[in-house]
């Protein structure tokens, strides 16, 4: 008789705990040892920056302000030049003038179309991106947001109009766009695919059903993406999909302390990142914490402090309106 049938129920129930402690114990300390990796790991974004300072370049999508204009502000720092896109041309040439004081050795371009609309904006800014100085390397989807006012919503109050314009936005025009330069990103390559996902997508919130959905499908675009490159024998085309938390921004009024971060600082982060393994990982460890301590916490408890938050949060701005 195998010796485990011989152990006292005690002795197997204990002798079952500590191999599954054991197997908890390894994991988190995989867990641990990947994110020092990525780390201390060296930064890969310069390899992205590979025909000369003044002939690279990124093209940053909804980089009016906010997240967007982070990434444009961090890319110009670390040495690459940047095609804005926004709808707002007045925005979009404040934005520029603003980004040339501050790296004259730098060069700034923007490209003016509406990514809420069921047209075909994708092509005209492919066109823009082929007729730039340079070559373009870096494609940062950034674009989105929740579009319905109130933002925090239920669904069946939510005008067709407005889904239309989220799904416009988060999944449609950042689809298209990509489809269309990939051609451009393969003859540029070694080249570069950021797209912007949430936390809304692999935790998804009540009253922004859409756009938790939308994020959720980036980041599946992301993997199957990063495969189909592979697939093809193009490697060099690297895809990240980066699940961003609570961030700062005009558009953001809502603060979590410690877990909100400003953002260049996760414009930033998300940048470290890049070639350091992994498709779609958290833009900052202090969301991953987050996300990680919410998942802890029992679902029975969880949801109903949820939901008064959000509720709350719903009624602050139907009393803003």
């Amino acid at each position: 008789m195998p010796e485990l049938y011989r152990l006292g129920s005690s002795e197997t129930t204990q002798l079952f705990l500590t191999t599954i402690g054991g197997g908890v114990v390894i994991y988190i300390l995989l867990q641990f040892l990947n994110w020092l990796f990525s780390v201390w790991a060296s930064p890969r974004l310069a390899i992205y920056r590979h025909f000369g300072d003044h002939e690279t370049w990124a093209l940053v999508t909804g980089a009016n302000d906010g997240l967007g204009k982070a990434f444009s502000e961090e890319l110009l720092r670390r040495g690459h030049n940047v095609l804005l896109h926004g709808r707002n041309e007045e925005k979009l040439q404040r934005v520029k003038k603003e980004l040339l004081e501050r790296w004259p050795k730098r060069m700034v371009d923007i490209v003016v179309a509406d990514a809420s609309k069921n047209d075909k904006a994708y092509e005209y800014i492919a066109e823009k991106a082929k007729s730039l100085p340079g070559q373009l390397t870096i494609l940062v989807n950034n674009v989105g947001g929740q579009t319905t006012f109130p933002r925090y919503s239920p669904l069946a109050d939510s005008r067709h109009e407005d889904l239309d314009i989220s799904i416009n936005l988060n999944s449609r025009f950042p689809t298209h766009l990509t489809a269309a330069l990939l051609p451009l990103l393969k003859a540029n390559s070694p080249s570069l695919i950021i797209n912007s996902g949430s936390t809304a997508g692999v935790m998804p919130v009540p009253y922004i059903a859409t756009y938790s959905a939308t994020k959720a499908y980036i980041h599946a675009l992301s993997v199957a993406l990063k495969f189909e490159m592979k697939s093809q024998g193009t490697p060099d085309i690297e895809v990240m999909g980066f699940m961003i938390g609570n961030t700062r921004t005009t558009g953001n009024p809502h603060d979590m302390p410690f877990f909100t971060l400003e953002a260049r600082e996760c414009a930033s982060s998300c940048l470290d990142r890049v070639g350091k393994g992994g498709t779609v990982v958290w833009s900052h460890w202090r969301h991953a914490l987050q996300y990680n301590i919410t998942n802890i916490i029992p679902a029975r408890i969880m949801e109903p402090m949820l939901l008064a938050n959000l509720r709350e949060r719903l009624e602050s701005e139907r009393k803003g309106m």
